[in-house]
């Protein structure tokens, strides 16, 4: 369950990654020693480059093997960078309130990354872009990913803060991905469902394409189609195609142009009757409305972009090695 949670393929009931997969797990606490199917499932993740975060007192506690000791930059540079027995890699975290110095330290220590969590007294956007400003003058090319809390039992509203507060910034090139951890009594969304929104805000970022990209328009009293609903069946049919965009477009007036920058287009022409682009190109015209979806599924096979959906493994108990 958990590696299909993280999006994991799985074979005989172990994982490897594919492009939707999580790059990493963020562990508060880490199951005791003595939880051996815990452990082992950990390790798992781990033996296919998953990175396991943990705060390093924890470490300090009860080893993790191959985990990566996540600690507070001063106390990093207090320990000049040691690490807890188990870890193999050193994350810091930072809240915006260091001062120049501080920062510069991070060159020194050469994290694996940087965990930036702005402190709730700080603007987010002003002490994000001090840090990057930092960073860029001294000439630090460490990745830094944005860890993003959230209490909200909302989706629509997790939606809104990530794209508020995470996603301007790495629109600006300012990050490289996202850690988002869920705080409170209540934990309502479950971890496909973060990984998912994650992905869809690095995809709209232009920064990780973990699926189809879609273009429509807004429709009006020219669309040719029931605009919804065919889109909902062309996403059904090709929305497991990463690097591929498709448009779809009610008219002819403008969705040539609104689609330029498509790979295939779906355009309504005539009551009934669809017309196909590659491109900018009209490579099938007139092609029956019940028949349209078919037709560009072909269009992509043709152009060799297709590639068939990958069929979920039943679920197999693994025997621990």
């Amino acid at each position: 369950y958990l590696y299909q949670e993280l999006g994991c393929k799985t074979a005989v009931g172990m994982p490897f990654k594919d492009v939707a997969t999580s790059d990493s797990i963020f562990l508060r606490t880490v199951p005791p020693s003595s939880d051996t199917a815990a452990r082992t499932a950990l390790r798992r993740l781990a033996e296919v480059s998953m990175g396991l975060i943990v705060p390093a007192e924890e470490l300090e506690k009860d080893p993790l093997p191959n985990a990566i000791a996540l600690m507070e930059l001063q106390d990093a540079v207090a320990k000049d960078g040691a690490l807890p027995p188990g870890a193999i890699r050193l994350a810091v975290s930072i809240h915006g309130t260091e001062t120049e110095d501080e920062i510069k330290k991070i060159k020194e220590l050469k994290p694996a990354f940087v965990l930036l969590r702005v402190s709730d007294d700080l603007s987010n956007l002003h002490a994000s872009r001090r840090i990057f400003e930092i960073l860029k003058a001294e000439d630090i090319d460490t990745s830094v990913i944005h860890h993003f809390q959230t209490d909200t039992a909302e989706s629509d509203e997790l939606a809104l803060q990530m794209g508020m507060k995470i996603g301007s910034l790495l629109s600006d090139g300012a990050g490289d991905g996202v850690l988002v951890e869920q705080t409170g009594d209540s934990q309502p969304f479950s971890v496909d469902f973060v990984r998912r929104t994650s992905f869809s805000l690095l995809q709209g970022c232009r920064m990780r394409n973990t699926k189809t990209e879609f273009v429509s328009c807004p429709s009006c009293g020219r669309t040719l189609f029931d605009l919804q609903d065919t889109t909902a069946m062309i996403q059904e049919s090709t929305g497991h195609l990463p690097g591929v965009t498709v448009a779809v477009m009610g008219c002819i007036v403008n969705g040539p142009g609104e689609m330029a920058d498509a790979d295939f287009g779906y355009v309504g022409t005539l009551p009934g009757k669809i017309d196909l682009y590659y491109g900018k190109e009209v490579v099938r015209k007139g092609i029956p409305e019940d028949s349209a979806v078919e037709e560009l599924v072909e269009l992509i096979k043709e152009y060799g972009m297709w590639k068939d959906k990958e069929e979920e493994e039943s679920e197999v108990e693994a025997v621990a090695a």
